[in-house]
């Protein structure tokens, strides 16, 4: 059994590693966890992993560019982040998974599932959408390092600590916010080809994703459910663990998860 904190260096390709955590009985189903933009699986998912250590396999990455992972093109791109997903899953001999995704690791999820469909088996998408219509980190200001220093010190204290330095930092906000202006670019169809079962999770007052798109992935998806958690923002799973975990629960539950 592997316990919480197994992280090791997973080569993928020539100069592409990811830095991927497991934890829990390699018996257990699978479940995928992918952080959001800037993040890492840690500082996203860390207090969660024990317990669901417990129910699932987990696998945590950082995504490439993020933590301890690598990004030598220097670019990001949720097709190519899909695309690193499935390859870690050969390596390390997962051939599908349930996947449960927060923000930017929502999106690349979704591109799993349409790029990859054999590999997922159910998701759950935290503050998800499924195109850049009305995304309001869109601007380029969202990203800017200058503002992020001057007016949220502390995100930027901690993007410092979990990425290592600033330059890497910087290189992160500039390619989501070159990806913000061209990706998601899902469609109806797109989305309607999704055949699994999905959970959406998002807050009212979102301040990031609008929560009509959300409503409107409900709609396209064939077997979704959509829970909105009145007054809450972006980060449910901190701003309503309870909440959020009862949701998640009740969904695998229904689905047959043990």
């Amino acid at each position: 059994m592997r316990g919480p904190g197994d992280t090791r260096k997973i080569p993928l390709r020539d100069g592409l590693v990811l830095a991927v955590t497991q934890a829990g009985d390699p018996e257990r189903p699978p479940l995928l966890l992918l952080h959001n933009a800037c993040s890492t699986f840690r500082a996203t998912w860390g207090r969660a992993l024990g317990p669901l250590a417990t129910r699932f396999h987990v696998i945590g990455p950082d995504l490439r560019g993020h933590g301890g992972s690598t990004n030598p093109e220097g670019r990001l791109d949720l097709r190519e982040m899909a695309d690193d997903l499935a390859t870690l899953m050969d390596r390390i001999g997962v051939p599908d998974a349930h996947v449960m995704a927060f923000s930017g690791g929502a999106s690349t999820a979704l591109y799993l599932a349409t790029r990859h469909p054999r590999r997922v088996r159910s998701m759950v998408l935290i503050g998800s959408h499924y195109t850049v219509r009305n995304l309001r980190t869109r601007g380029d200001a969202f990203w800017d390092p200058e503002r992020i220093r001057r007016e949220e010190p502390a995100w930027w204290a901690a993007m410092v600590r979990w990425h290592g330095s600033e330059e890497r930092v910087e290189a992160l906000l500039r390619g989501w916010r070159e990806e913000d202006h061209h990706r998601p670019d899902f469609t109806p169809e797109d989305l309607q080809a999704i055949a699994v079962p999905t959970l959406l999770l998002i807050g009212e007052n979102d301040p990031i994703t609008p929560v009509e798109q959300t409503v409107e992935m409900a709609r396209w998806l064939p077997d979704a459910r959509l829970v909105v958690f009145p007054g809450a923002g972006h980060d449910v799973l901190r701003e309503r663990p309870e909440e959020f975990f009862k949701a998640v629960r009740s969904f695998w539950e229904e689905i047959g998860i043990p």
